[in-house]
């Protein structure tokens, strides 16, 4: 699978003398190489960050359900998903790696920040969920949330994707977590390239239940009825 770059014009050369390929289609730099040689390519894959996910084979969308704190009525909650993923951090120019691959693990993601979205997934949340930015008066700022289906209130991202008693959350045990995951879905996107994602994930040691109590559907979000994966382009509309 490839993975794409944001290469600077004057640091082209560098890219390409280290195996780079230039998709003249899309005007950008790719790789399409083993996970572990990801690293080489560090110094674009931790331009702004110290540590990436770069997700691959699927992303996914967890929906669950809960009461408005608001009005009190049944609203739909979602967040997003990574299973199979690379890790690189540290220094660009010794960068570290961890391949988590076929584990069966799923982890429950999220942004504050929509443009971390990939355009073609964003349009669908936002046609099929009251999902938007708007003001948090919790962190006094402009984040990417859930909002109630019935009311419009924001509900909280940090209830949502920091506290055991989410909906969404995984961190319960017993009985109490095959009931909780049992009332999810998981819908899995297949992707034809790799994904660099800046989502915040979350870990625990119950994520294997999502998969093995939630109910899952591959959601294909390709424009082609032909095609089963979504290319790189497609998501971001190049």
């Amino acid at each position: 699978m490839k993975l794409y770059l944001n290469v600077p014009y004057a640091e082209k050369d560098e890219a390409k003398a280290l195996g780079a390929k230039w998709n003249n289609k899309i005007k950008k730099w790719y790789i399409d190489t083993r996970f572990e040689n990801y690293i080489k390519f560090a110094k674009w894959i931790l331009k702004e960050t110290d540590e990436a996910v770069i997700a691959t084979e699927y992303i996914y969308i967890i929906e669950g359900e809960q009461k408005c704190w608001r009005c009190h009525q049944k609203t739909k909650v979602i967040g997003l998903g990574i299973a199979d993923y690379t890790f690189i951090y540290g220094e660009p120019d010794e960068a570290q790696y961890e391949i988590n691959i076929d584990d069966d693990i799923l982890h429950l993601a999220w942004t504050y920040n929509e443009r971390d979205i990939p355009p073609k997934l964003l349009k669908y949340l936002k046609d099929h969920y009251s999902v938007k930015t708007g003001y948090s008066k919790t962190i006094e700022a402009e984040c990417f949330a859930n909002h109630c289906d019935c009311c419009g209130a924001l509900q909280g991202n940090y209830f949502l994707f920091d506290e055991p008693t989410s909906p969404l959350s995984s961190d319960i045990n017993g009985k109490n977590l095959i009931n909780r995951m049992s009332k999810l879905k998981i819908y899995g996107i297949p992707i034809d390239d790799d994904l660099q994602l800046n989502w915040d994930l979350s870990f625990g040691d119950n994520d294997y239940a999502y998969f093995e109590y939630g109910h899952f559907e591959e959601l294909i979000l390709s424009s082609n009825p032909s095609d089963y994966w979504i290319t790189y382009e497609e998501l971001y509309h190049l």
